[in-house]
């Protein structure tokens, strides 16, 4: 992404957040409030109504069908799994790299004896800082963490003796090996109590990079170095690890 500006991925969900609640074959699966806050973000009123509405549907087919469904689900599981999680006594939800997520603003009203904090790139943060008003109990942080460790972005808003949840969705594939370890390492380190770790990674395609595995041809085309935003499709799995104590 580029450093003055939010990344395309969190404008393309953000975007597709909003489409799907407009479609009433899918509107029952995006979460109350999510797309009125997306819409703060990106504007797609001149496609999401009908008759225009079908572009948008064709060239999903076209690249990579099935995309816009498969964000609501896989974001529907993750929001399913932090309840829980807060249903179960957790106290703190930290969502790292959340782009324009609308998963923390929304619970920190319904949940307000829990944090919530928010770690992502400072041109993204500048944006939600701007739509979004923080709470009492939702942070927005703004961390580079390609430069800055996670445990010191974090210093002084999470705590690290109580339980919590980690929430990585759609960032890992973006992340070299080296990369993935060192956050892991991090959270480890964080995560003293009981507590979650919500991710999602990609299968590798047959040339070793994460790709859709029902992307098109034309999909293909159109990202031939595999850089095309890529948190999306089948191909795609959502993990869930819990820590019970700390050994």
């Amino acid at each position: 992404m580029r450093a003055d500006r939010p990344s395309t991925t969190a404008r393309l969900i953000a975007a597709a957040t909003v489409f799907l609640s407009r479609d009433p074959r899918f509107c029952d699966l995006v979460p109350s409030g999510a797309a009125e806050l997306c819409a703060r973000f990106v504007s797609v009123e001149a496609v999401s109504r009908a008759p225009l509405s079908w572009v948008v549907w064709l060239a999903e087919r076209a690249t990579i069908p099935g995309l816009m469904l498969h964000f609501m689900l896989r974001k529907r599981f993750i929001e399913d799994t932090v309840r829980a999680s807060l249903a179960a006594g957790c106290e703190q939800v930290v969502v790292v790299g959340a782009g324009f997520d609308t998963l923390a603003a929304r619970l920190a009203a319904e949940f307000p004896q829990a944090r919530f904090i928010e770690i992502d790139h400072p041109a993204t943060q500048a944006a939600k800082r701007l739509a979004i008003d923080e709470r009492g109990n939702l942070d927005f942080i703004a961390a580079n963490l390609a430069e800055e460790r996670l445990q010191d972005a974090l210093a002084g808003a999470y705590r690290r003796d109580a339980p919590s949840v980690f929430v990585i969705e759609g960032l890992l594939m973006y992340l070299t090996d080296a990369q993935i370890a060192v956050l892991f390492a991090a959270i480890a380190e964080l995560q003293r109590a009981p507590g979650t770790l919500v991710f999602t990674v990609m299968e590798p395609a047959s040339d070793g990079h994460p790709r859709f595995h029902n992307a098109t041809p034309l999909a293909r085309y159109l990202a031939p170095s595999g850089k095309l935003a890529r948190p999306l499709a089948d191909g795609e799995m959502v993990l869930v690890a819990e820590r019970i104590a700390r050994p």
